[in-house]
């Protein structure tokens, strides 16, 4: 695990164990994550990381689960597929975790599958980090966020009410590139929209001249954005560079938060699909809840953000999937806990799994990045 890594997960669970009570707990039961702690990712990585460990802390303090405590065990795959696979396997060998969250991204988690390692173990992925409609067909993942083709209807939902029908697109080249491109195509006809100008950006490429030119010339009133937030953040500084005075729109695979540490002010009247409440306008029960633990146990503010309360959430359903689960839960017994989550409300968030229905969530809300820097709905 990275030195970067390691000294969050040391820092955090020192600011958890202070002000938890002290119950001797049966056994651990693992939930292991193999996700971007280092990389370009690894801000939210590790934010969605410590939202997890809050909501364990929680669940153990109360008893834990039939009186086990549950052990979150992480490890850094840097979002490179190769190393995800990895990581997977020396997890499932070393830590025998009952679950796995927080996976990022369709290309590492297709390697995986691809390796037959869940399968074989019997192994579920729970939240997983992607929107790809094709990995909702495969294995045991239950998708705790809405897909892509939801976030574009939306996006191009609120294009419409805006009365924008000149609309341009460009999106980065990777999986989840395509799939959201193509989910578009399907939407935009059936609204009878034509995109002026479509432009493929090549991926993790923050030279964004031609792409950038190609979108500014067609003059559009608004434009769709998917690529991850280096490049969507590249982007988005060219196209204000050229003055154009657009609406942008991304998916979930931007990272607001960054985006904003990232470009500033620059940032502001971009709009950000997201798969979970907002934090900051906290009027969601769960997200009240979370924005006080974080205050209780007296982490820095600004750890309360999409990625941090995702993962909060998810862990939460983990939780109450292994309390259906029986005494002493198996891999198994856990998915059987997590179909029986029928429209459960965590709080102003609403789940529903069942046998062979695993998108547990369609949620899909739009948050402003302001003048100020402020994320807003």
């Amino acid at each position: 695990m990275h030195i970067a890594s390691l000294f969050f997960r040391s820092a955090a669970l020192t600011a958890l164990l202070a002000v938890s009570p002290f119950i001797a707990l049966a056994r651990d039961i693992v939930v292991g994550q193999v996700a971007p702690f280092g990389g370009p990712l690894a801000v939210s990585g590790r934010d969605f990381n410590l939202g997890a460990m809050i909501a364990f802390d929680e669940i153990n303090a109360a008893g834990g689960i039939g009186g086990n405590r549950l052990k979150l065990v992480s490890r850094d795959d840097g979002y490179r597929s190769a190393e995800t696979v990895r990581l997977v396997e020396d997890l499932i060998e070393q830590a025998n975790p009952v679950a796995l969250i927080g996976m990022w991204g369709a290309e590492n988690i297709d390697a995986v599958l691809d390796k037959g390692l869940l399968d074989k173990a019997g192994l579920p992925v729970v939240g997983v980090r992607s929107g790809s409609s094709a990995l909702r067909r495969k294995g045991a993942l239950f998708h705790v966020r809405a897909s892509y083709r939801e976030e574009v209807q939306r996006i191009l939902d609120q294009v419409q009410t805006m009365g924008s029908n000149r609309i341009a697109v460009i999106y980065e080249d990777t999986d989840f590139g395509r799939e959201a491109w193509t989910d578009a195509q399907a939407a935009l006809a059936k609204r009878q929209l034509t995109p002026l100008a479509v432009a493929i950006q090549p991926r993790n490429d923050l030279k964004v001249d031609e792409a950038v030119q190609k979108i500014a010339a067609t003059a559009p009133q608004a434009v769709l954005l998917v690529a991850n937030t280096p490049v969507a953040g590249a982007v988005i500084k060219g196209l204000r560079a050229k003055n154009s005075p657009a609406f942008i729109f991304t998916t979930s695979t931007v990272d607001a938060e960054q985006l904003v540490a990232q470009l500033g002010t620059v940032a502001a009247g971009v709009a950000v699909a997201q798969g979970v409440p907002n934090p900051y306008k906290a009027t969601a029960p769960i997200a009240m809840e979370f924005k006080r633990r974080i205050a209780t146990l007296g982490i820095d503010p600004v750890r309360a953000n999409f990625a941090s309360l995702e993962g909060y959430i998810v862990a939460r359903i983990v939780g109450e999937g292994l309390r259906r689960s029986g005494k002493d839960p198996q891999r198994k017994d856990l998915v059987r806990g997590l179909e029986s989550l029928r429209r459960t409300d965590l709080g102003g968030f609403m789940v529903d799994f069942g046998p062979g229905q695993r998108e547990g969530s369609r949620f899909v809300d739009l948050s402003l990045i302001g003048s100020d820097g402020r994320i807003r709905q």
